[in-house]
């Protein structure tokens, strides 16, 4: 893959504009190779990192090395226009197989958006990474044992149509995120990557579905005090900066993110709150069951992804500290 990626970057995406580009090798962790892109007589040297997706999960790693390799350019086959925005903010250069490039020094502007199916074709798992399916994957990621429950037991679990689950587990095994064992068995495999194809799907796909609206405190001085506030647990969990205070308690929220299964009058009416499109609460639908009567946070994987999806460095740091203390081992 990596002599793939570097070949249609220089010859097909950067020679279709002209720019001529030699790759040379590099011997350093976590850099892959030299990048050197000739433009009038001046040459600009990118350190680069070779990726088939770059996941939120990975941004930390990235701002790490673009501190010490600079510049630094990521070679990837596909890039979420969430991600490319990141990369923008933190004058990371990057070029994605589908034809999107950004490319900025001193000799050389170069900026193609908007591209898409170009040199990849993405791939396809069927129903596992729907709206529906990532309500089930979410159970198959907190409970592994789920996915041998009845078709009838899962569906009621996710809150979905039982007709959908034989859909959702076929395309598992065709992504090769479940194995066979035998004619009724299955088993989870693949279980990192699972997770982070997760994350980026929930915040791409399902997450946007489950905003109810954005609001604010009557009393602006509330929100210094928002751990008062009396949740009706578990309609009501902090999710967000909020979650990552409650799991780290070393995360101030700046903005503050509830789930909840609760109606936007119930909720004006009883937490005094106003709707406002730019107002510092978010409101999401709750979408699993949750037992943990006692708990005012979401479970941890909802936490991280809500965490990933700011791109901000502090709450990504405290995303990766939920994931060593309460996620990673439960990944087998």
């Amino acid at each position: 893959m990596r002599e793939k990626l570097i070949n249609i970057a220089i010859h097909e995406i950067l020679g279709k504009y002209k720019i001529n580009a030699r790759w040379e090798k590099f011997h350093g962790p976590g850099i892959d190779g030299i990048l050197n892109i000739e433009y009038k007589n001046h040459t600009d040297k990118f350190h680069v990192v070779l990726k088939k997706e770059l996941r939120e999960i990975q941004l930390k790693h990235i701002y790490e090395l673009a501190t010490d390799h600079h510049p630094l350019m990521v070679i990837a086959e596909n890039l979420f226009p969430k991600i490319e925005n990141v990369l923008e903010r933190y004058r990371i250069a990057y070029i994605d197989m589908n034809g999107n490039i950004n490319i900025e020094t001193d000799k050389v502007l170069l900026k193609v958006a908007g591209k898409r199916h170009k040199y990849f074709q993405k791939e396809q798992y069927g129903r596992a990474f729907t709206k529906t399916g990532l309500k089930v994957l979410f159970l198959f990621l907190t409970s592994e044992n789920d996915i041998n429950d009845t078709y009838r037991e899962i569906a009621g679990n996710a809150g979905i149509a039982t007709g959908n689950i034989k859909l959702i587990l076929q395309g598992l095994v065709e992504g090769g995120y479940a194995l066979k064992l035998n004619e009724k068995e299955l088993r989870i495999t693949n279980t990192k990557k699972l997770f982070q194809q997760w994350v980026t799907a929930y915040n791409d796909t399902l997450k946007p579905a489950l905003h109810i609206d954005n609001f604010r405190f009557n009393d602006p001085n509330d929100f210094n005090n928002w751990k008062n506030l009396k949740l009706e647990k578990p309609d009501m969990q902090w999710g967000g900066e909020g979650a990552g205070n409650i799991y780290t308690d070393n995360l101030q929220p700046e903005i503050l993110t509830l789930y909840t299964t609760q109606t936007k009058t119930e909720l004006i009416k009883k937490y005094r709150l106003l709707p406002d499109r730019k107002g510092n609460i978010k409101v999401f639908k709750k979408f699993w069951k949750d037992n943990r009567k006692y708990k005012i946070a979401v479970p941890p994987v909802i936490a991280y992804a809500d965490l990933i999806a700011t791109a901000s460095r502090r709450c990504i740091e405290t995303a990766q500290k939920i994931y060593e203390q309460h996620i990673e081992n439960t990944l087998q």
